[in-house]
């Protein structure tokens, strides 16, 4: 039996992995370019150098990365192109196999169920508290809905653990084809570009008419474009989070305009509340997402402190999420003896962000890049000032010093003069303020935005 490696042991290793499981095909090795992964055992297989490719000649090669294009010169440079394995031929044995067992009666006139994707998600955020509160606001409407959860996953708040089937690590796609099929016809939403995302396009290629796909686009990232639009073909219809995220996909690639779609995040907000206004207090500063490195660079947390710190401001920061710079942050705490002024708090239930916006005065995002920040709207809806980034969604509801402060990627300086110029003239607090209330309040409703969902993005298909 040939060798069969992977190439690539990034974050899309997992999905080529489950599909492979799902053909019952054994491989041998990952390789991937980046030196730090060689040696490493990953699903139990080791990584090797992109030059050990050269001992194994007769090997066969799966591109498991969204690089594909690079990957496949790369190869065809070392004289090893038609080692390929293209995800075409891995998709027509998939479609073999379903053949063999695929069921052959279908109400197609019947009513829809509708299988929206949290599976690839790691926890409680942006993307996940999404698709949550989509699934749970179409069940409300009367769709039949199912959030595709894994076992790893957190337990949600009881109104979306209801929805939810959770899939284990083993036998994935199995499990997932299996749903998808016993639920026909149905409409999935896919969120991640993972897993769910090839089980369905397995289904579609033999029940081309009775399953749609839409793609949810929730990051401006040329790498996620990227893995959505490798499968672009059994995709009806894409999602953005932005319109600059529309954009932007809409100049990189050919795929039918009139297919896109682009709706303001939906936000709940206690509009009968009022603020009580900060004149002269500790400034309250409020940070909530995963605190991570990639794309959220929490990392620059740390240096953002240290210039708070020489500006000498009477402020305190309060930090919701969970991540690997967590560590970085508590050990600049404990240095600095900062544990009166920075309150780190852990992931916090939905049901407590309203009232952790409602004592804060300014949102800090310091993102290198986003869909649109459901934190910033949740944030503006109870009148926190915004000092963002220049990411996805932010010039879509920030007006530079007009109702909050966009600063360039890694600028944490202009971050901190910002948040200086908001803590020395306190009118700003309410000016800004308010205008932030009232854009997310008339541009951001929940009932709309599920509706528009039901009459134009899905329209006929339910």
């Amino acid at each position: 039996m040939d060798i069969l490696i992977l190439f690539g042991a990034g974050v899309y290793a997992k999905k080529y992995k489950a599909l492979l499981d799902y053909l019952d095909m054994e491989f041998n090795y990952f390789t991937d370019n980046d030196p730090s992964k060689w040696g490493m055992v990953l699903y139990g297989k080791k990584v090797i150098a992109p030059g050990e490719l050269k001992t194994f000649p007769d090997c066969k090669i799966i591109v498991s990365s969204t690089h594909e294009d690079a990957i496949r010169k790369q190869l065809a440079g070392m004289g090893m192109e038609k080692n390929i394995i293209g995800l075409d031929m891995l998709y027509d044995l998939c479609e073999h196999k379903l053949l063999k067992s695929g069921r052959k009666n279908f109400n197609a006139g019947g009513r829809k169920t509708i299988l929206i994707d949290m599976y690839e998600g790691i926890g409680w955020g942006g993307s996940e508290l999404w698709a949550a509160n989509l699934a749970y606001g179409l069940s409300k409407a009367g769709s039949s809905v199912i959030l595709l959860g894994c076992n790893e996953q957190p337990e949600l708040e009881k109104e979306y653990e209801s929805m939810i089937m959770r899939i284990s690590e083993k036998d994935t796609i199995m499990q997932m084809v299996q749903l998808m099929e016993d639920n026909l016809p149905c409409v999935f939403i896919n969120n991640f570009a993972g897993c769910a995302f090839m089980a369905a396009a397995i289904v579609k290629r033999k029940y081309t008419d009775l399953i749609k796909i839409v793609s949810v686009i929730h990051s401006d990232s040329r790498s996620l474009f990227d893995a959505y639009m490798m499968m672009g073909k059994y995709t009806d219809k894409i999602f953005c989070v932005s319109r600059q995220i529309c954009s932007h996909m809409q100049e990189l690639y050919d795929f039918d305009h009139a297919s896109f779609y682009v709706k303001e995040q939906p936000i709940e907000t206690d509009a009968s509340w009022k603020r009580t206004e900060n004149r002269s207090g500790t400034l309250r500063i409020g940070y909530a997402g995963r605190i991570v490195r990639q794309a959220k660079r929490a990392d620059l947390l740390v240096g953002l402190l240290d210039l708070l710190e020489k500006n000498r401001l009477k402020y305190v920061l309060q930090i919701a999420g969970e991540g690997e710079c967590l560590e970085l942050i508590a050990q600049y705490i404990v240095k600095n003896k900062l544990q009166d002024r920075v309150l780190t708090l852990g992931r916090l239930p939905k049901s407590r962000m309203d009232s952790f916006w409602k004592n804060q005065d300014v949102f800090v995002n310091v993102s290198e890049y986003e869909g649109t920040s459901l934190s910033m709207l949740e944030a503006m809806g109870y009148g926190c000032v915004p000092v963002v980034t220049d990411v996805s969604g932010a010039r879509e509801f920030i007006g530079d010093k007009k109702n909050g402060y966009i600063c360039d990627v890694g600028d944490i300086k202009g971050i901190a003069d910002c948040i200086t110029e908001l803590a020395k003239n306190r009118e700003l607090l309410k000016t800004y303020g308010d205008r932030c209330r009232r854009i997310v309040q008339e541009r951001c409703n929940p009932v709309k935005y599920i509706k528009y969902w039901i009459e134009e993005v899905l329209g006929d298909w339910l």
